[in-house]
């Protein structure tokens, strides 16, 4: 409707130029005209520039949302699966990946390395956490002395070295006591402290715990990865080790995402 008195305005002082000398215009109704002529031009321009931008703007999220397309390398249903439910990291400031491993698997042993160069590379508001699952009998030491480890303040100097202990020097580990004598000897810990921590209900309660989670998120094998308790690789998918630590770093971005937080 603007648009239309605007084209009437102009038609009308056009007119007023063409008429012939002997034409009288009233002077105040031509001064009315253009500034009526002004007032509607200022207007069209006014919504034609927010027409303009609002097509930029869209425009804008429309590049914006094909590059996240692009960024997007790993596909939930392909590279990695979503858990539903998932489990409570019980955390809102940090994203927490979870390993679920044992030192009697040599899959984990070897995986060691890969796990040590994603924990370098995480971001400060991420965090590793294991979990050593207990798939046989005979595994329970292994679980024992992971938690007795962490409780002591031992992992630093003893993860990479029960590994090595067991699938380089093929040293066996039947019993707690076997674990509590190993790390006696190689670490200067009293043996009567190791076995009284790794024997107490709060170790016990670890492992049942971890059972848990193992059931809850469908563990099957190991090493497996879950991040922030709701995104696991699709192992299968990939050929090398390092696309497993590199999805798990995109899942991390990710959640961090999610959750408002720094990538």
């Amino acid at each position: 409707m603007k648009k239309f008195t605007l084209i009437l305005s102009v038609m009308f002082i056009w007119g007023c130029s063409q008429a012939d000398d002997h034409t009288e215009v009233d002077e105040p109704v031509k001064q009315a005209v253009v500034a009526e002529v002004k007032d509607q031009t200022e207007v069209v321009v006014a919504e034609v520039k927010d027409q303009v931008e609002a097509v930029v703007d869209t425009a804008a999220e429309v590049a914006e949302n094909v590059v996240d397309a692009v960024d997007a390398k790993f596909q939930p249903g392909i590279h990695y699966q979503v858990i539903n439910p998932a489990w409570d990291t019980q955390t809102e400031d940090a994203v927490v990946v979870y390993e679920f491993f044992s030192y009697m698997c040599a899959h984990c042993a070897s995986f060691e390395p890969y796990m040590k160069k994603l924990e370098s590379e995480m971001p400060e508001h991420a965090k590793l956490v294991r979990i050593p699952v207990v798939f046989y009998p005979q595994w329970k030491p292994a679980a024992q002395a992971y938690y007795t480890f962490e409780a002591m303040g031992l992992v630093e100097q003893a993860h990479t070295a029960m590994f090595t202990a067991i699938h380089q020097y093929k040293k066996q580990f039947r019993t707690i006591e076997d674990v509590a004598e190993w790390a006696a000897g190689s670490f200067g810990v009293d043996k009567d402290q190791f076995l009284s921590t790794a024997n107490s209900f709060m170790i016990d309660g670890q492992i049942r715990k971890g059972m848990q989670m193992m059931q809850a998120l469908g563990v099957s094998s190991t090493p497996t990865l879950i991040t922030n308790g709701k995104y696991v690789p699709n192992s299968k998918t990939f050929k090398t080790r390092d696309e497993i630590i590199d999805v798990t770093s995109y899942l991390i971005g990710l959640e961090s995402a999610n959750m408002g937080l720094p990538k």
